[in-house]
């Protein structure tokens, strides 16, 4: 046969409640939750929950990401990112999301102009890091290659990307 737990609930104040559980255990105190002013809604990664502006053109500098032969690890289960490519993807999102860039709605172009050194020097690797950074930051729709894509050397330490709507390109 069970009987359900009796509780006793003294409240003398009410900010404070004080529960008994059963006879002889010690008495519990719980005090409420003062109310405060609820936080901005944000979504992912700190972004706001509002989508961005929507923009034909954007062009953005972010570092150059890790080497392609590091990106993924083995693992039992299959390949994994690379912490030094999850440290690339935190490190590149928060320089890209203070450029506070625009979106593209749809099919999209993306041009790179890079420096010549060992990391760009396959431009076919950059193309995986760098749309999986325009997605996470919500430039572009997730899962979505881009149409057009072109790779350029030029003078700078960091990457450029043009992204572009695929129609105006």
């Amino acid at each position: 046969m069970t009987f359900p737990a009796p509780f006793r609930v003294f409240s003398p104040f009410s900010s404070t409640t004080i529960l008994v559980p059963r006879a002889g255990a010690r008495p519990l105190r719980v005090e409420t939750v003062k109310p405060r002013a609820a936080a901005p809604k944000t979504g992912s990664f700190g972004l706001s929950a509002e989508p961005r502006p929507a923009a034909r053109t954007i062009t953005v500098h972010v570092p150059a990401p890790p080497p392609a032969s590091v990106l993924y690890v083995p693992t039992p289960k299959g390949l994994v990112r690379s912490e030094a490519y999850e440290e690339w993807l935190d490190q590149a999102a928060r320089r890209l999301n203070a450029q506070k860039p625009g979106r593209i709605g749809a099919a999209y172009a993306l041009k790179v102009v890079a420096s010549r050194n060992a990391r760009t020097r396959q431009f076919g690797a950059l193309e995986r890091p760098l749309v999986e950074l325009l997605a996470r930051c919500r430039v572009i729709r997730r899962g979505l290659s881009p149409e057009h894509f072109s790779a350029s050397y030029g003078a700078g330490a960091e990457l450029t990307l043009t992204v572009s709507d695929f129609l105006s390109a």
